[in-house]
């Protein structure tokens, strides 16, 4: 689809109506992960910050606090993964791909996107696991299910992989360049 990319999210008008749902989805997924990013990180910083003022200013703490704002950090961290991969925020070696000719950079992203995503799959296979164990357990601080935190995985490992499969599939369509740049450069 000439005109077509993933990050500008432009569909022509010819568009069929499962795409352009698949779209909308999509960019309904992002805001939500945006949003819960945000929720995560305030409920984090907001948590620290009281768990600090409640020690030292009253020499109590609360109950809770520092087990919460750590599973929010986690959460943060593992959705956080997908959002960078979205915005291309990954540290990657592009020394090969660059010297490569477009074709054969395109072909070498097809085995490097089945690792990724291998590995992806075990992640959510894993968490799938630990949710298993963790529904037996809980937590010391909040008394919660261990299944909550530990769910965080396989619904990470599933986001990562939809941006993966986003990222890597419209380079390898040539919807994107090979190389993006990302957002950590060392120049």
């Amino acid at each position: 689809m000439p005109g077509a990319t993933i990050e500008s999210g432009l569909l022509p008008p010819s568009a069929s109506l499962p795409l352009r749902l698949a779209r909308n989805a999509l960019t309904l997924l992002r805001r939500a992960v945006d949003g819960i990013l945000l929720l995560l990180l305030a409920a984090m910083i907001l948590l620290v910050l009281a768990q600090v003022v409640c020690r030292y200013g009253f020499n109590r703490s609360i109950p809770g606090g520092d087990e919460a704002a750590t599973f929010a950090q986690i959460w943060m961290v593992l959705l956080g993964a997908g959002y960078a991969m979205r915005q291309r925020l990954h540290v990657a070696i592009e020394l090969v791909i660059e010297r490569l000719p477009a074709g054969l950079a395109r072909l070498l992203l097809v085995p490097v996107t089945g690792l990724c995503l291998w590995f992806l799959w075990v992640v959510f296979q894993g968490g799938l696991l630990l949710m298993q164990v963790g529904a037996w357990q809980t937590s010391p601080g909040l008394q919660i299910p261990m299944d909550m935190p530990y769910a965080m995985l396989p619904v990470g490992a599933a986001y990562f992989a939809l941006e993966v499969v986003l990222a890597f599939g419209a380079a390898i369509l040539g919807l994107e360049p090979v190389t993006s740049g990302g957002g950590v450069r060392v120049d």
